[in-house]
């Protein structure tokens, strides 16, 4: 006696998720199949993906098309390295980073964007030889009071200079 053990092997159409399982539409018909990623992918209905199997024995080995969400969780410290090269970070819609604290830490750090956007409640900035500024140029509005010290103020102007106060000391 013969038994057929084709298998099959073709993309197919995410139509629903119950647990670790996915609904998939494949050729003609619809089975369960379950995941077997080499990464943690957790389907979308509609995302495209690769699945393989005969009869009731389906599995997800790919994804070609996909919506959903890659989760790597880590039960305690999480580290990356790259100890002879560099690591990058790429996306379409952007990159957000959560935590109570972020610490940075470089011998050279720089940014480049077209907009610049910070809100604080608090910010300290402490540079211990010279801070540069270059810009087109600049508004400061302050709310209550501005305290400037120096060893030494030099301010010029190539035209008019403005100081509006209702008291202006001098001295």
């Amino acid at each position: 006696m013969l038994i057929d053990t084709t298998a099959q092997i073709g993309p197919a159409t995410v139509l629903a998720l119950d647990g670790d399982r996915v609904r998939i539409s494949i050729g003609e018909g619809e089975v369960w199949a379950a995941m077997a990623l080499a990464f943690p992918y957790r389907p979308e209905p509609g995302d495209t993906v690769l699945a393989a199997g005969q009869e009731e024995a389906w599995y997800v080995i790919g994804v070609l098309k996909g919506r959903g969400v890659s989760s790597f969780v880590a039960p305690a410290d999480l580290e990356l390295r790259a100890p002879n090269g560099s690591i990058g970070l790429f996306a379409a819609e952007g990159v957000r980073i959560e935590a109570p604290e972020v610490e940075l830490r470089a011998d050279r750090l720089e940014l480049a964007a077209r907009s610049v956007f910070e809100r604080f409640v608090r910010a300290y900035r402490r540079v211990a030889e010279a801070f540069h500024l270059r810009a087109g140029s600049v508004r400061t509005v302050v709310d209550e009071s501005w305290d400037v010290r120096a060893g030494r103020i030099t301010e010029r102007a190539t035209g008019d200079v403005r100081i509006d106060g209702e008291k202006i000391h001098l001295g």
